[in-house]
């Protein structure tokens, strides 16, 4: 049984979970508690990466709607004003969220790509606004699961991550379509969304028991959506622990 870590970070968000996914936080209001738990996030991210083993992250939750893809464009913006190179993936093909977060049209993007229509440096885009890079889905397609499992995209991520410090994966919930299982094997370790009363206790370590049978170490879990009562009402807050196997248990 690995022993539990001790490293737990609590810090509160203001508002409601924003839904419209162009709005960042962090870049609107850099000086919030929201945006200082997403900076201990990154520092534990650092941490762990001492050795740079953990390049390519795989960011997916229990259910959707549990603030993934809000997370992981918030955390991709500040990589970015630390001066990493950064580049973010959508690869939620069914329901891709990342073009609605840098304002593009979904064309031109991943499966566009791995299809032979475009080139790389045409799917590649760079946000001067949020100062990264993206790829975004492109094409809606019916064979999905080809074209996560199919070599070309494993050659792009091979090659991404000796082009950039991080290569962040936007992916589907695991309950929802057995997508994030397929994508965890390209991935050098997870960080796992869970939303406060959305999934059951049974249904997250369900889930977590998915992904942990394909071998990826989960780095860490962030809790979304949290209410938290204080003198002025309820509020949310977004929790960030370093995942042992003792959160099985």
């Amino acid at each position: 049984m690995a022993k539990k870590k001790n490293f737990s970070l609590e810090r509160l968000i203001n508002g409601e979970r924003v839904s419209k996914y162009d709005y960042l936080v962090t870049k609107q209001d850099p000086l919030s508690f929201v945006t200082e738990s997403f900076q201990k996030v990154i520092i534990n991210i650092e941490y762990s990466n001492v050795d740079g083993d953990y390049k390519v992250i795989q960011f997916t939750s229990t259910l959707p709607s549990e603030g993934k893809s809000t997370f992981v464009s918030n955390l991709s913006y500040l990589m970015g004003q630390k001066g990493k190179k950064v580049i973010l993936l959508d690869l939620d093909l069914r329901k891709p969220k990342m073009n609605r977060v840098f304002g593009v049209p979904n064309k031109d993007g991943l499966t566009d790509y791995l299809a032979g229509k475009i080139s790389l440096e045409k799917a590649i885009n760079h946000s001067d606004e949020i100062g990264i890079d993206f790829i975004t889905a492109g094409e809606k397609t019916s064979a999905v699961v080809n074209v996560l499992e199919a070599k070309k995209l494993k050659d792009l991520i091979a090659h991404l991550r000796e082009t950039y410090d991080y290569v962040l994966l936007d992916t589907p919930p695991v309950i929802s379509v057995s997508d994030a299982l397929y994508i965890a094997s390209l991935a050098d370790g997870i960080i796992f969304v869970v939303a406060q009363n959305k999934a059951k206790k049974a249904l997250v370590k369900e889930a977590i028991s998915n992904l942990k049978d394909h071998g990826t170490p989960i780095l860490g879990m962030v809790l979304t959506q949290f209410d938290m009562k204080s003198g002025y009402g309820y509020n949310k807050d977004y929790s960030y622990y370093n995942y042992s196997e003792e959160d099985d248990e």
